[in-house]
């Protein structure tokens, strides 16, 4: 056996790597979200401006028994590697996730990193417990976050015509305008600051107009979509919400929430549900249906989950971030 380093760019070696990474995830979850293929190579083989990423593999001649996918953050938690390990069903309770954690680790000290995290997708939605979380508590990790993993299964019919006196709405789709962007990027680094994190160890990003463009350009070099809706204050032309939805040509069935902000200031107004519903139609209206729509938030975050089962998601697992110092 030997351990194999990836790094997206040999097309043919990183869809073994990806095989054995979102296979496990098809086995252990209902609805198993991530990126397609050639979306995760992308992210893998090219510089970003906030996150670089690579693999690692142990092999046995031709036979992938586990990979390591790492993701390094180059803007706020820049002291953390996050990693997300994969055992091939044939191959585990042999040792395999331990020999590609201790590599990552090695990985991390070599790099300068002070902190290992991992998330564990597949939790029971109540306890948040399963094998991947026994195997975290057992090699020292110490469990610091949850958040609920909601679906919706789309069409959704019957979604609220929701408006709120003060507030217009505003569209867009894959770029923010640039009559947008100054206050665009204030509201993305007040979702950096404001989401619940639980006891992790995090750096609120302060995002800037070309983080931004960064951020679209991967996507869109991704084949990545984006639905955007934003509330606007009237009376003083204040950007005060707004939310994310996209997805991949590639796995048209699987359709993400990425964001969803309102301004602190104007809290309280009912302004989630009125960006939300609409960029929900918009959504259903320009993609292929039937698909499953994945979110996720913190249980505490109650007023967000409120919202999001009021539109018709319901929740299916729990997702548990873990860290260790090194």
């Amino acid at each position: 056996m030997e351990i194999i380093r990836v790094d997206g760019s040999d097309a043919d070696v990183f869809r073994r790597f990806y095989a054995v990474k979102f296979g496990v995830r098809r086995e252990e979850l209902e609805f198993p979200a991530g990126m397609g293929v050639e979306e995760a190579r992308v992210v893998m083989a090219r510089e970003h401006a906030e996150v670089r990423a690579d693999g690692l593999g142990l092999v046995d001649g031709d036979a992938w028994l586990g990979i390591a996918w790492l993701d390094w953050w180059l803007v706020g938690n820049t002291d953390t590697v996050d990693v997300e390990l994969a055992v091939a069903p044939e191959y585990r309770r042999r040792g395999v996730a331990t020999k590609l954690l201790d590599a990552a680790i090695d990985r991390a000290k070599a790099e300068g990193r002070s902190i290992v995290s991992g998330t564990n997708m597949a939790g029971d939605p109540v306890t948040g417990e399963s094998p991947g979380t026994a195997f975290a508590a057992a090699r020292g990790f110490v469990k610091k976050h949850a958040e609920l993993h909601q679906v919706a299964e789309l069409p959704l019919a019957g979604l609220p015509e929701h408006s709120v006196d003060g507030y217009e709405i505003v569209q867009w789709r894959e770029h923010a305008p640039d009559e947008w962007m100054p206050q665009f990027v204030e509201l993305l680094s007040g979702m950096s600051e404001d989401v619940p994190t639980g006891d992790r160890t995090t750096a609120a990003v302060r995002w800037t107009p070309e983080l931004v463009r960064d951020t679209e350009e991967r996507r869109l070099a991704q084949g990545r979509f984006t639905y955007t809706t934003a509330a606007v204050h009237t009376a003083s032309g204040e950007l005060a919400a707004y939310t994310q939805m996209g997805g991949t040509p590639e796995t048209p069935e699987r359709l993400n929430q990425y964001d969803t902000y309102v301004r602190r200031t104007h809290r309280g107004k009912g302004l989630g549900i009125a960006v939300k519903a609409p960029n929900l139609r918009a959504l259903q209206a320009g993609v292929p249906l039937p698909a499953v729509l994945h979110t996720w938030n913190a249980p505490e975050n109650a007023p967000m989950v409120a919202v999001n089962t009021k539109l018709g998601f319901r929740p299916v697992a729990q997702r548990t971030m873990w860290e260790r110092a090194i």
